[in-house]
């Protein structure tokens, strides 16, 4: 590792190595979950991971969690924007 790569960078250079990529993609989406969705509804997400492309989420909230049945296809859209590419292919919400 240079001085000129990131933390990120180098890793995401290891689990390209090591054919792990998609890990790399899910852990990413994790980690701009609120990004994507905004503080508000972050605050009421109790658990999210992320497992062969999908997104699993617990909301504390059910009328929450309803609404955002109804816009998982703009959610996925707006986090596969942010990594670059479509690691993130669905989004189970419990």
């Amino acid at each position: 590792m240079t001085n000129d790569q990131t933390i990120g960078a180098f890793i995401q250079h290891f689990y390209e190595k090591n054919g792990k990529t998609s890990l790399f993609f899910e852990q990413r989406a994790v980690e701009i979950w609120e990004e994507a969705v905004g503080e508000f509804i972050a605050k009421q997400t109790v658990k999210i991971s992320a497992a062969k492309g999908i997104l699993y989420v617990t909301i504390s909230n059910s009328a929450l969690r309803f609404e955002l049945l109804g816009n998982r296809t703009q959610i996925i859209a707006k986090i596969n924007q942010e990594l670059g590419c479509e690691a993130i292919k669905g989004i189970i919400i419990k």
